[in-house]
């Protein structure tokens, strides 16, 4: 008995895996796909917890239907003429359908309904995109507002629209909210804005300005307004 014992023993690491063996590589292979389980799942968390704090991903919408002037775009931008709206509106809508609440999306989806005509669909997703503190959708409302396109022209409350988005990280709406207060059309509306914080904001569009044009457009509105404070 003794002798079978230490023969036994000695041939352990040249015989076949034993039953327990085969257990503990199995339960070893099981607890990497739970590991891999695991991980997967604390990934897809991250990307939530990601979106819940404004760090968006570009989507087919943004490369079809951004505006190349919006300066919280996620993609290049496409002028009017080039946007493809059929194709791009396909692309919004499902985009919006992840992201019901993304101002980003509002705006983009309305721009291909109001470069399609549908004036009225294009404004509602405006005002949604407003809602959402979208810069870009509020300067492009407040534009509309003021110049009549395809509403009732109502000066105040474009121009209270301006004074939100210029209070971010936009660019146009810093221009045009400076331009036409020296122009004087905000004179009867009395906007909730000092002629100390736009004279701020006029400095520090120069910042936000990526193109020849838009360092032209900002040299403009800076001459403008120099001469005025003088």
């Amino acid at each position: 008995m003794e002798k079978h014992l230490k023969r036994s023993a000695t041939n352990t690491d040249d015989s076949p895996p034993r039953t327990g063996n085969r257990v503990r590589m199995v339960t070893t292979v099981f607890s990497l796909f739970i590991a891999v389980g695991v991980a997967m799942q604390l990934i897809a968390r991250k990307d939530d917890e990601m979106n819940a704090i404004g760090v968006a991903r570009v989507t087919e919408c943004d490369r079809l239907a951004a505006h190349p002037s919006d300066t919280q775009k996620l993609s290049p931008g496409v002028t009017q003429p080039e946007v493809n709206i059929p194709v791009a509106r396909k692309a919004c809508e499902d985009a919006l359908k992840k992201a019901p609440h993304d101002g980003r999306i509002l705006y983009q989806l309305g721009r291909t309904d109001f470069y399609n005509k549908e004036y009225e669909t294009g404004i509602a997703y405006f005002r949604q995109s407003d809602a959402a503190g979208y810069a870009q959708g509020q300067f492009v409302l407040g534009l509309i507002l003021v110049q009549g396109n395809g509403t009732e022209p109502d000066t105040c409350a474009g121009g209270a629209l301006w004074v939100k988005a210029a209070r971010q990280r936009h660019l146009y709406s810093k221009i045009f909210l400076a331009n036409n207060w020296l122009d004087g059309m905000f004179a009867e509306c009395n906007l909730p804005i000092t002629e100390q914080e736009i004279d701020g904001m006029a400095s520090a569009a120069e910042e936000l300005a990526d193109t020849a044009t838009q360092h032209e457009d900002v040299a403009t509105m800076r001459k403008n307004w120099e001469s005025r404070k003088r």
